[in-house]
């Protein structure tokens, strides 16, 4: 009990004093709230790399040979955030009124009991999903039970030496980030324990949960709002699905993802340098969840870059880059780097990703599919159609405030892409089986509630009692 205690505990203390120390202190209870939920997922992330550099020879010890760098690394990014915290006053809070204090408290003992059934339905056992224990769980449960690591490759290479020390399977390049996190807990357990594995799950949802409210809090969002968005977006079916049918790599991919995009929209308000490298973290561990994250990572990258500019110079950049394509194509294609994909290559009618294979761009009619998997399955409640309502009611706060600009013009981007996906290219079947396009979706879920929290701040009573600075006016330089 004590081994697993510490295998949820150090991570946690780890991860939570990075944040503090990036923060340069807590001045505010939703600090507390937002280093705990990013420093959960910041201290899996950095198990995760310290378990690849420091337990491959030796899987089945990888608790005991991490868990010491792992204190030290509490301990020393707490002391530091004690040393290096601001001396500034912390913003004032006025407390709620009664009836709002009790709606708050029901809306958290609701969060907890919906977090505490889907954490009790994932001990209840072993790893269900196809997907789950044939993609995600095969390369840590192998390396586990082996002792030590071994590298996967593509069965041709595998085929070619039988000889050679590796392994091979259908999803041999997917990345290992989770794989790893794995070993950490089942060497924490001391066995393959694949309830007491997939727990992480819950975890990463109430890591989500709390990173949001502390998040949006600081950015402004009312208590009352803020908290109300956070049981939406725990009560979702298909979230509490992967939290409780643990083992798919997307639920982990919305957090980080989602977690990138609120610690940008804190420095694009407060102005905090240490938001900033937060939210660098993130996007930077996109990749290695996950292939799709490269795609996340490019678009996260470009609207960020560009937001930095100069609207004149925005534009620019915007139709120079679009003219450098098009050119590109009309020459016979272009090659581009993307971390976590290889070289992509584009021509006309075609892109060659290394780690997906050539995708035709034709069109494929699946609109029906798409909107009944958003508006129709069992998936979302009513989240699909609550959002067009807000943007359209709420269109000029895009128009005012630059953070609702930017994050808008980030989910338009990735919305953009996912339309090309399923409409243009072979992936229309996911969207036709209403497998993948459902999953897809869900990694910018938590940015959508993002968008909503900023869209409606406005009308919240308690808006008074965050002292946020005002908002933030969009450059017309």
């Amino acid at each position: 009990m004590i081994t697993a205690l510490l295998a949820w505990g150090l991570p946690w203390a780890a991860g939570s004093g990075l944040c503090v120390l990036l923060g340069r202190g807590l001045r505010a209870r939703w600090d507390v709230a937002a280093a705990l939920g990013n420093g959960l997922l910041l201290g899996w992330f950095l198990t995760a790399l310290l378990a690849s550099l420091l337990a491959a020879a030796d899987t089945g010890h990888a608790f005991a040979r991490v868990a010491p760098w792992l204190g030290a690394v509490a301990v020393l990014a707490w002391i530091a955030a004690f040393v290096l915290r601001r001396r500034d006053p912390s913003p004032a809070s006025a407390p709620l009124p009664r009836v709002g204090r009790i709606v708050w408290w029901l809306l958290v003992v609701l969060v907890v009991v919906r977090l505490g059934v889907l954490g009790g339905e994932a001990l209840l056992r072993p790893t269900f999903p196809w997907d789950a224990w044939s993609a995600w769980a095969i390369k840590p449960k192998t390396w586990f039970l082996l002792g030590h690591f071994v590298p996967y490759v593509d069965p041709s290479t595998w085929l070619a030496d039988p000889s050679m020390p590796a392994r091979t399977s259908a999803v041999w390049d997917y990345p290992s980030l989770l794989a790893w996190i794995q070993v950490w807990f089942a060497s924490a357990a001391g066995d393959w324990n694949e309830p007491r594995i997939n727990l992480a799950w819950t975890g990463a949802l109430a890591a989500l949960a709390l990173a949001s409210y502390g998040q949006w809090r600081a950015i402004g969002v009312g208590r009352r709002l803020a908290m109300v968005l956070v049981y939406a977006l725990v009560s979702l079916p298909l979230v509490g699905a992967h939290a409780a049918l643990a083992g798919y790599a997307d639920l982990w991919l919305a957090a980080a993802f989602g977690a990138a995009v609120l610690a940008w929209l804190r420095w694009l308000r407060r102005g905090e340098a240490g938001q900033l490298v937060l939210a660098i973290a993130f996007a930077l561990s996109l990749p290695l969840i996950k292939l799709e994250g490269a795609v996340w990572l490019l678009v996260f990258s470009v609207v960020v870059v560009l937001a930095t500019l100069p609207v004149r110079w925005r534009w620019r950049v915007v139709a120079l880059a679009l003219g450098l394509i098009v050119l590109g194509v009309a020459l016979g294609g272009f090659i581009f780097p993307m971390l976590g994909l290889g070289w992509v290559r584009v021509n006309w009618g075609q892109v060659m990703v290394p780690a997906l294979g050539t995708l035709d761009l034709h069109w494929r009619p699946v609109g029906t599919a798409m909107l009944s998997g958003l508006l129709t399955l069992p998936n979302w409640h009513l989240l699909w159609y609550v959002v067009p309502v807000v943007v359209t009611w709420r269109w000029r706060a895009f128009a005012v405030d630059r953070a609702s600009a930017c994050l808008g013009s980030l989910l338009a981007a990735c919305a953009l892409f996912l339309f090309v996906l399923f409409f243009f290219t072979d992936a229309s079947a996911w969207a036709q089986n209403y497998t993948s396009a459902n999953r897809l979706v869900l990694h910018l879920v938590p940015t959508v509630f993002s968008l909503l929290a900023l869209l409606l701040q406005n009308l919240s009573a308690t808006l008074r009692d965050t002292g946020r600075a005002p908002l933030a006016p969009i450059d017309r330089a």
